[in-house]
């Protein structure tokens, strides 16, 4: 089954047409597990609050200037940065994923705005209520 990327308003704002032609792009062959762009680092869920862990939001860190050691041969999962693109998959069509945000700075985000993640979280339940 092919990937479905669908992409949010924010982060087709925020990026130029030939980059987000390339972050889908890559993002659809990553998914399809034809290999994991070279920046793109650690996948994971969000796993707090309990309200974002529940809502299937996850985020992929991708290189920036803070990624220290990001190396080729380095395991993916020990490479991390403070840009996260923001996603989820669909709940019952697993080859659906919704980007949501591209978010610089995410660690001091995270802290300085805590409802920010509950703000994706209903924005990912949105989609996966469809998909």
């Amino acid at each position: 089954m092919d990937v479905r990327v669908f992409v949010s308003e924010e982060v087709k704002a925020s990026s130029s047409q030939p980059l987000l032609k390339k972050i889908v792009d890559e993002f659809k062959l990553y998914k399809s597990g034809k290999g994991r762009p070279a920046h793109f680092g650690r996948d994971v869920p969000y796993d707090f609050p309990f309200s974002v862990k529940e809502s299937g939001l996850a985020h992929i860190h991708l290189k920036d200037s803070t990624s220290k050691g990001w190396h080729l041969k380095k395991v993916s999962f020990s490479k991390t940065s403070n840009t996260a693109l923001i996603y989820c998959q669909g709940s019952v069509q697993k080859n659906c994923y919704f980007l949501i945000s591209i978010l610089e700075n995410a660690h001091e985000t995270y802290k300085v705005k805590p409802l920010y993640l509950e703000y994706l979280a209903e924005r990912a339940e949105v989609f996966r209520e469809k998909f």
